[in-house]
């Protein structure tokens, strides 16, 4: 049993400024069935934030690799506030690169602010942290679209890494069973991704994405696929925020062949 998956990012269209993209993502697979996956959206008020998204995910993936006995064993049936302390964990490498990162880059700290979610999972279950207003999106096997984090409109709300208080203010969301589907994608995604009633996952947008991951031989074809997605969408032609897309689809069979972004 294995998962396909994989990610893509891209400049937005014609709308956004010219410089680097500032949105970065990043997948891998461990033993056991289990994924762990990582997007930045950089904040377009900071210089570098391109700089700081790479920093957020590679060292929020080295961290949650660090922590991924913790986090199994939290899934399988132990109490669920250790994932906070966990994910805590993670938080303070993350902090800690990207402070490192603009002593290196010679710029204050929040000129590298960036979103940030990271995710772990596995056959057996989902955990989660977020900090920002990116979309993960998931479906257990047989079950309904559902988002792990609920849709954050609170202005107020620190939206990056970089804020004095990162750890206090990230959110951590779990669940326990098969998961079947993810989707992590970046905010710009919202006004097409979200039904319209009720902040909740539209069908007609998450469904041909999960069938196409289904019916994919391995990780470079999922790969291709949200390729040129991004390329040929209307989204992509026409946002004024860089974009990011992951999926993933657990599949029975032997393990997919890997992929790294």
């Amino acid at each position: 049993m294995g998962w396909v998956a994989a990610v893509d990012f891209r400049r937005g269209g014609d709308g956004c400024p010219a410089q680097p993209c500032r949105n970065y993502g990043k997948l891998e697979k461990l033993h056991n069935g289990i994924v762990l996956g990582a997007v930045a959206d950089g904040a377009g008020t900071a210089s570098r934030s391109h700089v700081g998204a790479k920093i957020s995910v590679r060292s929020g993936l080295a961290a949650l690799r660090t922590q991924s006995e913790g986090l199994t064993g939290a899934l399988l049936g132990g109490p669920r506030d250790p994932l906070n302390d966990l994910f805590a964990k993670v938080m303070d490498t993350v902090g800690e690169a990207v402070r490192d990162g603009a002593r290196t880059e010679g710029v204050p700290v929040p000129e590298l602010a960036t979103s940030l979610t990271v995710f772990f999972a596995g056959p057996f279950g989902l955990a989660a942290m977020q900090i920002g207003r990116n979309l993960l999106v998931y479906r257990t096997r047989g079950g309904d679209y559902g988002l792990v984090f609920d849709i954050n409109h609170d202005e107020d709300q620190p939206e990056t890494v970089t804020c004095s208080h990162a750890t206090d203010a990230m959110r951590v969301g779990a669940m326990r069973g098969p998961v079947e589907f993810l989707c992590l994608a970046s905010k710009a995604f919202q006004p097409v991704s979200l039904g319209d009633a009720a902040p909740q996952p539209s069908i007609p947008f998450f469904r041909p994405l999960d069938r196409y991951a289904s019916g994919a031989l391995d990780d470079g074809d999922v790969h291709r696929g949200i390729r040129e997605f991004l390329r040929t969408s209307d989204l992509s032609r026409d946002a004024e925020e860089d974009l990011t897309l992951a999926l993933c689809r657990y599949n029975p069979g032997e393990p997919a062949l890997g992929y790294a972004k």
